[in-house]
């Protein structure tokens, strides 16, 4: 399943994969979707991109998590992009929140580093 953009009927951009046989023609079906949430840090400026789950892991019952949730959007109310390719960074962090951990077996896929030790990500140029 491809990792798509869309943009809901309320302008939020949502990434999700894309399930083609769980699409109709009039849905579009994605799962693990997950929200772009877009902050300014209104004294130097800076952007910070952070993917919010379109609903919690912890919401879904144990035994369903490892499959993933998906949910159906109405092709009347989205807007696509035929020909966006997203950066590495954004594929990584979502990768990372939604296919990492296999949390039914506890068996971590992939290091988690600690807080302290994590660094930014530069989305944009640093204009000097």
């Amino acid at each position: 399943m491809k990792l798509v953009a869309i943009v809901d009927s309320v302008g939020r951009v949502i990434l999700g994969r894309h399930d083609v046989q769980a699409s109709t023609k009039a849905q579009l079906n994605l799962r693990n979707p997950a929200v772009v949430n877009i902050q300014v840090d209104q004294q130097s400026g800076q952007i910070s991109v952070q993917l919010i789950p379109y609903i919690f892991r912890e919401f879904v019952r144990a035994e369903k998590r490892a499959d993933g949730v998906s949910w159906n959007f109405q092709k009347q109310s989205i807007t696509t992009s035929n020909d966006l390719h997203l950066e590495d960074n954004i594929l990584d962090q979502y990768t990372k929140i939604f296919e990492s951990i296999d949390v039914d077996q506890g068996e971590i896929v992939e290091e988690i580093k600690e807080p302290d030790t994590v660094q930014p990500v530069e989305l944009f140029d640093e204009v000097k």
